[in-house]
C-alpha cells in the first residue's frame, strides 16, 4: 500500500503542479489567470480527495469557488471537515479511481463557459440528506461521461440508470457542459485531437474565431432570404422572370454568333459559283438583320475571304460579294487623290439651282456626277437630287425634267382643301400622293442594295427625329455601314428603302405629314441641319479615317436678303415667326465656319443670290424660269471659282499612292484589316 500511495503522490504532483494548473487556466477565455496560491490550494484538494474513497469524485462548492477566487478560506475549511467525516473508514484508492478524480476535477474547471458560469455554480450545490445518499449521487455523477457522451464505456441512457432517480430525489443536478473535458480528449484516439483544437484552440485564434462566426451566420442569412422570399412571392416571381429573360437573351446571342461563324466558314468550303452566290446572299441577309454580328464575322476572317471571292468573273456574284462587304463595314479606297464630297441643301423646288451648278461642272470636267464624287449627302430636296444622281445615276437633263414634273405633281393643291388639311393633319399637301410618286420613281429597292454597283458612291439623306426628346436628333439614311468600333455622331442605318429615306427627309412641317418609320417619328432634316456639309465631312472621316479631303463642294438653293426696318419698339408676330424659321433653316453659318477651318483650295460653296424671294413650293413655270436665270447670272460671276473647283475634282492619284493602295488591298485579302472592337 505504501508503494501505491507513493505512486499516487508522484502522479498527483506531476499532474496537479502549480505550473500546469496555471497554464491550463490560460486556455479558458474570460477567466483570470490562476496564481501560485490558488494552484497550491487546488493541489492540496486533489491530494486529499485522492486519498479518500472513489465514490467521492466531485469537488465541493468550496473547491470550485476557490478556483474562481471568490470565497474566503473559512468556508473552505468548514466544507473540508464536513466532507471528510463520512469517509474516515474508506479503503485505499487505486489508479483508475485517481484518474477519475483528476478527470472530474479538471473538467469541472475547463468545462464551464464564461457566459453561463453563474448558472452552473447554482447547480453545483447538491443538498445531501444523508452520507449514504450523497455517496450514491456522487458515484452516479462520477460514472457519467464529462460531456454526456453515451459512447463512453461507463455511460448508460438516462432512463435506465438507477442513479438518475436518486439524484432527482435528492435535488437538481448540474447539466453537462456542451464543451468536452480536457482529459476526455486525451483519453480518446487521434481524431479527437481535431475536436480538441476546434473547441479549445479555435476560440483563442482570431482567424478561426472569425470562420466560426461566419459559419454560424450562414443559416441565419439563408433563413432570412427564405423568409423574405416567402413574404414577397410577387417580387420573387418577377426576379425569376427577369433571370429567365436574361438567360434567353444570352442563349439567343450565342446562337446568333454561332450562326455567323457557320455562314463565314461555309464560304471557305465551296467552289461552285451558284452555291457560293446563295451563301453570300444568305450572309448578307443575316448581317442586315443582326448588324451587331459584324465583329464576329470580321474575327472569323470574313473580309479576306470576300475580297478573294470578289475576283471571280461572274458579275452577279461580284455584286453579291460587294453588298456583303458593305454590310460588314469594309470600304474601298477613294477613286481620286483624296475624298471628294458633295453636299446639297434643302429648299423645295429651288433645288433647280443646284442642278444648274452641277451641269456646269459636268461640262467642265467631262465626267458625270457619280464619277466626280466619293460621297454625296442631301437634305429634303437635296436628298432627292443625291439619290437621283448618285444611286439611280440619272443624267442631269432628264433629272431636271423629272424634277420640274415632280414639283408640279406634288405642289398642286386647292387652297380650300389645303386649308382644311392643314387644320386636320398639319399638312397643306397630300402626303399619300407624295409617297405614291416616290415609290414609282425610286422603286422598292433597299439602300444597301446600291452598294452592288461598283460605280455608286456613298450616299446619305438626313432627317430629324422629333420623338426622342430635346434637343432634336439627326438621323442619317446610309447606303453603307461603318466598321465595328467606329462610331458616328449621328444615328442611322442602311436597312430602309430609298423612297422611305426621301419621304422622311422631306417631311417639312406644314407641307407634308410627319413620317412614322418603325418606332421613330421623322420630319424634314432642314429643321436641324439644312446645310449637311459638316455632317458629310464627319461621315467621310468615319469611312476613310486616313485619307485627306481633296474637294468639298457645297451647293445651296438660293438666298434672299431683305432689308430690315429701323424701328426699335417691337416686331410683329409674323416677323417673330419669320425670324425663327430663318434661323432654323440658315445655311450660311455652317459655310462661314467651314471656310475658316478647311484647308485652302479644298472647300467651295455655291449659293446664288436672288432678287426675289421664291417659296419652297413654287411650281409656276415662269417663276421657275426666273429662278434659273438668277442662277445663270450667279455662275457667270463666279466662273473662275467654278473652274478651280473642277480642276481640284479632276486631280488623279500619284503612282506612289496607287502602289500603297495595291499593297494594302493584298494585305487585306490574305491577312485581313486590323480590327479592334470598342463596343
Amino acid at each position: 500500500m505504501s508503494r501505491i500511495r507513493i505512486t499516487l503522490d508522484s502522479v498527483s504532483k506531476a499532474v496537479g503542479s502549480t505550473d500546469i494548473i496555471s497554464k491550463f487556466s490560460r486556455f479558458k477565455p474570460g477567466n483570470p489567470v490562476v496564481d501560485s496560491d490558488h494552484a497550491e490550494k487546488l493541489l492540496m484538494k486533489a491530494q486529499k480527495v485522492s486519498s479518500t474513497r472513489p465514490d467521492v469524485s466531485l469537488p465541493t462548492k468550496a473547491t470550485v469557488e476557490d478556483a474562481d477566487g471568490e470565497k474566503c478560506e473559512a468556508e473552505d475549511e468548514n466544507k473540508e471537515q464536513a466532507a471528510e467525516k463520512p469517509f474516515k473508514n474508506s479503503k485505499p484508492t487505486n489508479m483508475d479511481e485517481t484518474y477519475k478524480t483528476l478527470d472530474q476535477h479538471i473538467n469541472s474547471y475547463f468545462g464551464m463557459s464564461s457566459q453561463g458560469e453563474e448558472e452552473e455554480r447554482k447547480h453545483d450545490r447538491i443538498p445531501v440528506s444523508s452520507p449514504a445518499a450523497a455517496s450514491k449521487s456522487i458515484n452516479a455523477l462520477a460514472a457519467t461521461p464529462p460531456s454526456g457522451d453515451l459512447s463512453h464505456p461507463k455511460a448508460k441512457p438516462p432512463s435506465d440508470s438507477p442513479s438518475t432517480e436518486s439524484t432527482a430525489a435528492s435535488g437538481p443536478v448540474r447539466p453537462s457542459s456542451p464543451k468536452k473535458g480536457f482529459t476526455h480528449y486525451l483519453s480518446y484516439p487521434r481524431p479527437s485531437v481535431q475536436a480538441f483544437v476546434g473547441n479549445y484552440i479555435a476560440p483563442l485564434v482570431p482567424k478561426f474565431r472569425g470562420d466560426a462566426k461566419s459559419v454560424d451566420k450562414v443559416p441565419v442569412v439563408e433563413a432570412s432570404v427564405e423568409k423574405a422570399a416567402s413574404e414577397d412571392p410577387k417580387a420573387d416571381e418577377a426576379k425569376q422572370k427577369q433571370l429567365l429573360a436574361q438567360r434567353e437573351k444570352i442563349i439567343a446571342r450565342v446562337s446568333v454568333d454561332n450562326r455567323t461563324r457557320s455562314l463565314v466558314k461555309g464560304l471557305q468550303r465551296v467552289n461552285d459559283i451558284q452555291l457560293l452566290t446563295s451563301r453570300v446572299e444568305e450572309l448578307s441577309s443575316h448581317l442586315l438583320e443582326f448588324p451587331e454580328t459584324r465583329g464576329v464575322a470580321i474575327k472569323e476572317k470574313a473580309i479576306p475571304c470576300l475580297l478573294r471571292l470578289r475576283q471571280a468573273a461572274d458579275l452577279h456574284f461580284q455584286a453579291a460579294v460587294r453588298e456583303s462587304l458593305a454590310l460588314v463595314g469594309y470600304t474601298d479606297p477613294v477613286k481620286g487623290r483624296g475624298v471628294r464630297v458633295l453636299a446639297i441643301d434643302g429648299g423645295g423646288t429651288r433645288g433647280l439651282l443646284a442642278l444648274q451648278t452641277l451641269l456646269k461642272l459636268e461640262n467642265l470636267t467631262g465626267k458625270r456626277v457619280h464619277q466626280l464624287f466619293d460621297y454625296i449627302c442631301g437634305v429634303s430636296t437635296g436628298a432627292i437630287l443625291a439619290f437621283m444622281l448618285g444611286i439611280l445615276q440619272i443624267p442631269l437633263e432628264e433629272c431636271e425634267q423629272m424634277y420640274r414634273k415632280l414639283g408640279s405633281d406634288v405642289f398642286k393643291q386647292n387652297v380650300i382643301v389645303g386649308a382644311v388639311k392643314m387644320g386636320w393633319s398639319h399638312a397643306f399637301y397630300n402626303s399619300e400622293i407624295w409617297e405614291t410618286i416616290l415609290k414609282e420613281r425610286m422603286g422598292e429597292g433597299c439602300m444597301i442594295e446600291s452598294s452592288r454597283d461598283p460605280n455608286c458612291p456613298k450616299v446619305s439623306a438626313v432627317s430629324t427625329l422629333v420623338n426622342r426628346g430635346l434637343p432634336l436628333k439627326a438621323f442619317v439614311f446610309r447606303n453603307y455601314r461603318l466598321m465595328p468600333g467606329v462610331r458616328s455622331h449621328y444615328l442611322g442605318d442602311c436597312k430602309y428603302k430609298m423612297w422611305q429615306a426621301i419621304r422622311a427627309s422631306s417631311a417639312a412641317p406644314g407641307y407634308f405629314q410627319e413620317y412614322v418609320l418603325g418606332k421613330d417619328l421623322h420630319q424634314d432634316g432642314g429643321l436641324l441641319i439644312n446645310n449637311p456639309t459638316a455632317l458629310a465631312i464627319h461621315e467621310c472621316k468615319c469611312l476613310w479615317p486616313n485619307t485627306p479631303l481633296q474637294c468639298v463642294l457645297s451647293l445651296g438653293t438660293g438666298r434672299h436678303e431683305v432689308a430690315g426696318k429701323n424701328g426699335t419698339t417691337h416686331t410683329s408676330l409674323k416677323a417673330k415667326l419669320t425670324n425663327v424659321i430663318s434661323s432654323a433653316t440658315d445655311t450660311e453659318e455652317v459655310h462661314t465656319m467651314l471656310d475658316a477651318l478647311l484647308p485652302p483650295d479644298t472647300y467651295f460653296r455655291f449659293n446664288p443670290y436672288m432678287s426675289e424671294d421664291v417659296p419652297l413650293n413654287e411650281s409656276r413655270v415662269d417663276k421657275l424660269n426666273f429662278l434659273m436665270g438668277e442662277g445663270e447670272r450667279y455662275l457667270e460671276r463666279n466662273d473662275a471659282k467654278l473652274r478651280k473647283a473642277a480642276g481640284v475634282l479632276t486631280q488623279q492619284k500619284s503612282a506612289v499612292q496607287r502602289l500603297s493602295e495595291w499593297a494594302k488591298l493584298k494585305a487585306d485579302m490574305y491577312e485581313g484589316p486590323h480590327f479592334t472592337s470598342k463596343l
